[in-house]
This record gives structure tokens, C-alpha cells and sequence, in this order.
């Protein structure tokens, strides 16, 4: 009997410990990431670069900024639960707006914006942490 209480107690340590880690934030404090971003077109050539600077309330409120390669600043709102993310990246001025739905685990986003214009471009973000400043 203790020895199956030792195992069951190991197995539950074990699967905490390799659990996805979700970015919802601790004891009531706000958690802000710089993440790197690259954005696709499923009917562009190429890649966007950018950096997004977000912070997660606890309540699970997204809000931040985007910078694109160019220096334009678009505003990001949005929100998270657990490893879900939905957020909107800019506004109706020149860049646009996309609204993406994915997950965001471990500080890392990868997410899609479907198609909401008359066009048949679906975009995809990736933003990872950035290791440089």
C-alpha cells in the first residue's frame, strides 16, 4: 500500500513537473513579455518581422504595443486563459488589424489570423522571447 502511494505521489510530481507551463499570472501580479515576432501570409512572399511588448494582467487582460520593422506602432489588446491567447494587433490606420487566436505557452506564441477581408491572405504569428535588447 505505501509503496502504491509513493509511486501515485511520483507520477503526479512528474506530470506537474513536464506540464505546460501556462502564462497566466501569480498571486494577482501583472507579467510583461518582449517577444520577437515574425508574421506570414499565406498568399505573401516573405516574412514580417516585428517586436511585441504585452502584459498580462492577472485577470488575464492583454494590453501592450507592436512595433513592425519600420518604426510603426500599433496598439495590442486582448486576452488569455490558460494556454489560450486572442489578440488584436493594430488598429484601421496603414498597418491594419489582425485578430489572432492560438496558444501561448511557456512565453512563446503561435497563433493565426483568419481571413476577415475580402482577400484570401490567412496570416500566422510566431513571437518567442527576445534574447537581445
Amino acid at each position: 500500500m505505501k509503496a502504491r502511494a509513493l509511486a501515485t505521489l511520483s507520477v503526479l510530481a512528474l506530470a506537474t513537473a513536464f506540464a505546460p507551463l501556462t502564462v497566466r499570472a501569480a498571486s494577482g501580479q501583472a507579467v510583461t513579455y518582449d517577444l520577437t515576432t515574425r508574421e506570414t501570409g499565406s498568399m505573401k512572399a516573405g516574412e514580417y518581422q516585428g517586436r511585441l511588448r504585452m502584459t498580462v494582467e492577472a485577470n488575464g487582460i492583454i494590453t501592450g504595443w507592436f512595433t513592425n520593422t519600420q518604426g510603426s506602432i500599433s496598439n495590442v489588446i486582448g486576452g488569455v486563459d490558460g494556454s489560450k491567447i486572442w489578440i488584436q494587433i493594430g488598429d484601421a490606420g496603414m498597418i491594419g488589424r489582425n485578430f489572432y487566436q492560438g496558444t501561448f505557452v511557456g512565453g512563446k506564441i503561435e497563433a493565426t489570423a483568419p481571413n476577415t477581408s475580402r482577400t484570401l491572405n490567412t496570416w500566422s504569428l510566431e513571437a518567442t522571447p527576445r534574447t537581445h535588447y
